[in-house]
């Protein structure tokens, strides 16, 4: 069958499978299509959550309350659309920074962030000196101390401009590791000069650790026809410094407008829509979640992935796949739509991030980011504000995922 056949073919699908719902199931299925059925509703909705959830909570970092507040917002709306929507919940060790964090050269403050899962300073805070190092994980700095020559503190450096939080296993380590401060790229100079001179360098940052923290992942289900699944993924936790709005809540609300558009009827394969918590704290929602549904003896039943993960830095979208019939329809739906923008290919699987636990099971896995906006700055800042997210990017991204997912119903 031609690939224009098709479309036709799911078209037809779309229009019965309400009526099929309602005859062949006694699970009462919610719709919920009306909220999002059109752009203009859609740029509504967008907005909507995105005041909700980043101006009114502002960041909402793994374990906080703020997060807590966010995912009853999620399941809020997953139950306008789902008949079946639960917190998946699990506890862990919060971090938590408690005071405003230092870092002196000489004299002079310079913005920096603490790495989130590192370790706090005494109270008086760590002095040295600054030394490159050689590491593993790629610090390049070393807050010496002058007496012993040990290692007391990190110094790591952003990858887009300014001073960002950096999670302890972004550069390699484990939880509790040595302090870590991050510098913006602008402050280099400043860092070189003080290896030179050997300047006076000094840090602080008041850390807590807190024992079995409650959190979740949000989980909604549109049971299908078959036990078969297709599984959406995108984290709903910030970084601890910023509101999150293009990493990662605009992806957490585009995934909504999927479940709103298939709600109403029973679809060909199961459906399932996870905000998982913690992908900045390494993926333990997503760690968490692959656990219940092991124990439940559901995890095999993924056939399909997608996992969206800041997809408004720019019309492109970036698709990691390691299989070629998924790259081959999505080039097709993004041709036969005649979309903004083009799909970049990136030579990587789509089991990255949240969806890597997934890996065991052998699905059809699909990783989306984007680019083509001058955006980057924003990464975990705390600029990343819904006044910067571009409407026209959850759009694309929401025709080329809803088409999509309609195809691989019967892939």
């Amino acid at each position: 069958m031609k690939r224009r056949d098709f479309f036709d073919v799911l078209g037809v699908w779309a229009l019965l499978s309400p009526i099929m719902a309602n005859c062949s199931s006694g699970v009462k299925y919610p719709n919920s299509r009306h909220l999002i059925d059109t752009p203009a509703k859609r740029a509504k909705y967008l907005a909507k959550l995105l005041k909700e959830l980043c101006t009114d909570l502002g960041p909402h970092p793994i374990g906080s309350p703020e997060y807590d507040r966010a995912a009853m917002i999620i399941k809020r709306e997953l139950e306008l659309a789902l008949p079946i929507v639960e917190l998946d919940k699990f506890t862990f060790e919060r971090w938590i920074l408690r005071s405003e964090p230092e870092l002196y050269v000489g004299d002079r403050r310079l913005e920096t962030y603490p790495g989130h899962g590192t370790s706090g300073t005494p109270r008086e805070g760590i002095a040295g000196v600054l030394e490159k190092i050689e590491d593993q994980g790629e610090i390049p700095y070393g807050v010496i101390d002058k007496s012993s020559g040990e290692i007391k503190a990190y110094v790591t450096l952003s990858r887009y401009g300014k001073a960002v939080p950096l999670s302890y296993y972004s550069f390699g380590k484990n939880v509790g590791s040595l302090p870590a401060f991050n510098v913006g790229l602008a402050d280099v100079p400043i860092l070189e000069q003080a290896v030179a001179s050997r300047t006076p360098v000094r840090v602080n940052a008041q850390v807590d650790f807190v024992p079995e923290t409650p959190t979740s992942n949000v989980v909604g289900t549109l049971p299908g026809k078959s036990e078969e699944e297709i599984l959406y993924l995108a984290h709903l936790d910030t970084v601890y410094n910023s509101p999150g709005a293009n990493d990662n809540t605009a992806s957490v609300i585009a995934m909504l407008m999927i479940a709103h558009a298939f709600s109403g009827a029973m679809p060909e394969r199961t459906m399932t829509f996870v905000a998982t918590t913690g992908e900045e704290y390494d993926k333990l929602g997503a760690i968490n979640y692959v656990r219940t549904r092991k124990l439940e003896g559901t995890f095999e039943n993924i056939k399909f992935l997608v996992n969206l993960d800041s997809v408004t830095w720019g019309p492109n979208m970036k698709i990691n796949t390691a299989d070629k019939e998924l790259i081959s329809l999505i080039s097709d739906i993004d041709r036969e739509l005649g979309l903004e923008g083009t799909p970049v290919w990136e030579d990587r699987d789509g089991f990255k991030l949240d969806a890597r636990p997934f890996r065991e099971t052998g699905a059809m896995a699909v990783y989306v980011n984007s680019e083509g906006y001058d955006l980057a700055h924003l990464w975990h800042r705390p600029e990343d504000t819904p006044e910067t997210v571009p409407v026209d990017c959850v759009e694309i991204w929401f025709r080329l995922f809803y088409e999509f997912t309609k195809h691989i119903q019967t892939l």
